[in-house]
């Protein structure tokens, strides 16, 4: 858990949730605009602003190229006020729930679509592992597509569950296409690092 408390995931937005509507409903709540940083795609740094909330907390806007989603996060100490926000941003925005993300996994039949969708659903994943999810990222880490199965890594390392270990030491000792078996490796080191235990 980070030091802030946070929402319960990212809030992944529609696409056509543009900056427009953005900028309106963080007027309209009366946050106060902190500054932006501005996207740098060699040193991997995607574009993001933030808020004060009003409330001790603080509001980031995150455009993030790798998983080709945009979302929102909410940073505070005190879970209630957090909770308040997030639920503001749900009821005003159009923002992907997990439900859709995973009814939207089960759609894709062709390997773009199904790798687009597994990104979307890891960058959206709760802090605790949903078994549904979990399973629907392990059944596309077996995927004969390569393209499939490196979302299927790329998703377990936004969840960051412990869940994930045992597949991920599977593609990395097994897996043919070394770039996956490497990034593989690569996550479940940077869970191990960051102490994440088994369930």
């Amino acid at each position: 858990m980070p030091d802030l408390y946070r929402v319960s995931r990212r809030l992944i937005l529609r696409d056509h949730v543009e900056a427009g509507a953005i900028r309106s409903f963080t007027q309209n709540s009366g946050w106060t605009f902190l500054g932006d940083i501005a996207r740098d795609p060699e040193r991997g740094v995607f574009y993001e602003a933030k808020w004060e909330s009003g409330d001790g907390g603080s509001v980031h806007y995150v455009v993030d190229e790798f998983a080709d989603v945009h979302y929102m996060v909410v940073a505070n100490e005190d879970p209630e006020a957090a909770e308040e926000v997030r639920s503001r941003i749900e009821g005003t925005l159009a923002v992907w729930t997990v439900d859709d993300m995973l009814d939207d996994c089960y759609v894709h039949v062709y390997p773009a679509g199904w790798a687009k969708s597994l990104l979307r659903l890891g960058a959206g994943a709760p802090w605790h592992a949903l078994e549904a999810v979990v399973a629907h990222v392990v059944f596309s880490s077996e995927h004969q597509d390569t393209a499939v199965r490196r979302a299927a890594v790329r998703a377990m390392a936004y969840a960051a569950w412990p869940e994930f270990k045992e597949a991920l030491a599977r593609l990395a000792h097994t897996d043919e296409d070394p770039h996956i078996a490497w990034e593989a490796g690569r996550v479940l080191e940077e869970l191990e690092k960051a102490g994440v235990s088994e369930p």
